[in-house]
């Protein structure tokens, strides 16, 4: 099988020229400094705009723009703040620690670093009740102190720390984790607060490197791409952290990503997922030119072309994988990635097969 790397792409969700939508924010543990915001107008070199002060050590967004946090690194107090300038009111005491939270499928989710085991609970926010989702460190050690999920691909992504950093994504159904892209690139490679937008990873509260910037990946450029720098709003601290991506409710943001504006084709969800023996991938082109529909293994090898070629006019299409390599083997169970690729643009989904 032709091993072959997915490519690095252009960063095309990141400029503000690119029509970002949605604002950061992000906090530390202990109550000074305040809180921070930031619109991202002029990403990568972003205005930060003081909030409350409060201790936050972890925070996710809900569809609607509020925001729940928590504080506290073995008893968690979970709050829940609308972003109007009301102070954030206390929902519970949460039966586990806390280190990051998340918010998707219209759950709350947490990761706890001291509980038994380790890993990813969901949370009931008036209770404070906590389930094991995924167990993310027995046989493997990882523990994402960074958190959050991501709307385009139904997927959680963490940032580990102690000995596999780096950024994973997390399959909330099966517990897979795979790894995207090595450690942000700071002579000290921590990072403890996580927010996802606009397909797009930012990594806050870095630790350990007073001064550093903050890094952002944007994960269409599937794995081993490059992290982009950005304006740290606490560049004199070191500390745990917790951020969060509040969605604008006029950008369709909440539901599978916004497109930047010069994309000229969009991906769907391969329907069956997972799926045996076939699956069909849906596609939309919003103008005429060179299509190429590829399927990768999560190692970047290269499993299958089902499309290279000229489509004439703009529009849906489709294409059909039924499991088999180019040469016409069956591939094991697993999961794969689908990329759509067209005049310099790139879409990465991916799916699993079933046998």
């Amino acid at each position: 099988m032709k091993l072959r790397i997915l490519p690095i792409l252009a960063v095309f969700l990141l400029t503000a020229s690119q029509g970002i939508t949605g604002t950061l924010f992000v906090g530390l543990e202990g109550s000074e400094p305040p809180t921070q915001t930031s619109e991202l107008d002029g990403f990568p070199n972003v205005t930060w705009t003081p909030g409350f002060a409060m201790d936050v050590s972890a925070a996710a967004s809900t569809t609607d723009g509020e925001v729940y946090l928590c504080n506290g690194a073995f008893t968690s107090h979970l709050y829940k703040a609308d972003m109007n300038g009301h102070a954030p009111v206390l929902q519970s005491t949460v039966s586990v620690d806390v280190s990051g939270l998340a918010y998707g499928r219209d759950t709350l989710y947490g990761y706890s670093n001291y509980a038994t085991p380790k890993g990813i609970y969901s949370i009931d926010p008036p209770t404070g009740d906590a389930t094991l989702v995924v167990d993310v460190y027995t046989g493997t050690g990882f523990r994402f102190f960074a958190l959050d999920y991501n709307p385009a691909d139904d997927l959680l992504y963490g940032y580990t720390e102690y000995g596999n950093t780096g950024l994973y994504s997390i399959n909330i159904d099966t517990g897979e984790m795979i790894e995207i892209v090595d450690p942000i690139p700071a002579s000290n490679s921590s990072a403890r607060a996580m927010a996802v937008g606009n397909n797009t990873v930012y990594l806050l509260a870095t630790r350990g490197d007073d001064g550093i910037d903050c890094f952002a990946y944007d994960l269409s450029q599937g794995m081993g791409g490059q992290w982009e720098a950005f304006t740290n709003p606490y560049p004199q601290y070191h500390s745990t952290g917790g951020a969060a991506f509040i969605h604008d409710p006029l950008s369709g943001s909440g539901g599978h990503g916004a497109l930047p504006p010069q994309a000229p084709a969009r991906l769907m969800v391969a329907q069956p997922n997972p799926f045996n023996p076939q699956t069909t991938i849906h596609f939309e082109l919003l103008q005429a030119g060179i299509v190429r529909l590829e399927i990768f293994d999560v190692a970047g090898r290269l499993v299958r072309t089902l499309r290279n070629n000229v489509m004439e006019s703009a529009g849906p299409g489709e294409a059909v994988w039924n499991g088999r390599d180019d040469a016409g083997r069956e591939v094991p169970s697993g999961t794969y990635l689908y990329q759509l690729r067209m005049d310099g643009y790139a879409e990465t989904q991916r799916m699993t097969l079933v046998r």
